[in-house]
């Protein structure tokens, strides 16, 4: 990103308390005029993001409720259309007949050939788009768990310090 577009969006002083600074900051730069992107580095960039399953639950827990913006609502109406999109058509095709059940087939196959499709771009392999309704529903617990956590604890532990949800929902004005 061009300096001039960075300091026209406000730089990272307006992200001091967003937990999601990396989705804002591409949000930001756009509502400043400048473009942003998303690029595969492939084997030119590896991070060690979390170690293990468990640690990405636990990792994004203070993420999925705060890239919601910390509403409710938006968690309800993202949940509902993941259901729909990702796992509808797995648990209604043992229910529906003719034309119902050859459109259910069709959606999971896309869903299935576009997961293996990612599996192959990310090196991962195309036998991972069968496990899309797996990822779905655990995606799915990841959202319910960062909802209920941050509420339960009335904010979130980022960086090693408590910030309560007035706080941070206040840095989100």
């Amino acid at each position: 990103m061009r300096r001039s577009v960075y300091e026209a969006a406000g730089t990272h002083r307006k992200l001091a308390l967003e937990v999601v600074d990396d989705l804002k900051l591409a949000k930001i730069v756009r509502e400043a005029g400048g473009r942003s992107c998303v690029g595969v580095a492939q084997e030119h960039v590896t991070v060690r993001w979390h170690a293990g399953f468990a640690n990405i639950i636990r990792g994004v827990t203070k993420n999925f409720f705060a890239a919601a913006g910390y509403r409710i609502g938006l968690v309800v109406a993202h949940c509902v259309i993941i259901f729909l999109a990702c796992l509808l058509p797995f648990v209604s095709i043992a229910f529906l007949h003719g034309s119902a059940r050859i459109f259910a087939a069709i959606a999971i196959a896309i869903s299935i050939v576009f997961q293996g499709c990612v599996g192959i771009v990310m090196k991962a392999g195309a036998v991972y788009g069968i496990t899309q309704p797996i990822g779905a529903v655990v995606y799915l617990y990841m959202v319910f768990r960062s909802t209920a956590v941050t509420l339960w604890q009335g904010g979130v532990v980022w960086r090693g310090t408590f910030y309560s949800l007035e706080e941070l929902r206040r840095g989100q004005e």
